[in-house]
């Protein structure tokens, strides 16, 4: 399933997510990321029918500690990820969706926080 589309050399990891978008936001370079995660928020973005915005996807040591991440937080270990989404009406349908997907899920402001971290506590929510 992965392409190098022309238009940008982007590479095309499941049919709406990008290699990129799970890029260290520090600009290092790094963006190693576990596919089963990608794959399940292509199977949520199939059913929410919208785009997912990645707001934070794999991050670097340095980048992680800079934005206070825990110590071992599954962002360093290419299973975590970001999702944005502000409007109230959306995060209500967004949160059961993911239920479907993920065993671990952080509900914020304005972003959900999901993993596939096996190493941790599975079904929490927080």
């Amino acid at each position: 399933m992965n392409e190098t589309v022309e238009a940008g050399t982007r590479e095309k990891l499941t049919e709406n997510f990008y290699r990129d978008e799970f890029a260290c936001k520090c600009g290092c370079g790094e963006d190693r990321i576990d596919m089963k995660l990608v794959i399940k928020l292509q199977k949520v973005r199939d059913e929410f029918g919208r785009s997912l915005k990645v707001t934070s996807g794999c991050r670097c040591p340095a980048h992680n500690k800079r934005v206070k991440g825990s110590r071992f937080s599954a962002h360093t270990f290419y299973v975590a990820a970001d999702i944005y989404c502000a409007d109230s009406s959306a995060r209500w349908v967004l949160l059961k969706l993911l239920q479907n997907e993920f065993k671990r899920i952080g509900v914020y402001t304005e972003w959900f926080h999901v993993d596939i971290d096996v190493t941790k506590p599975q079904e929490v929510l927080w």
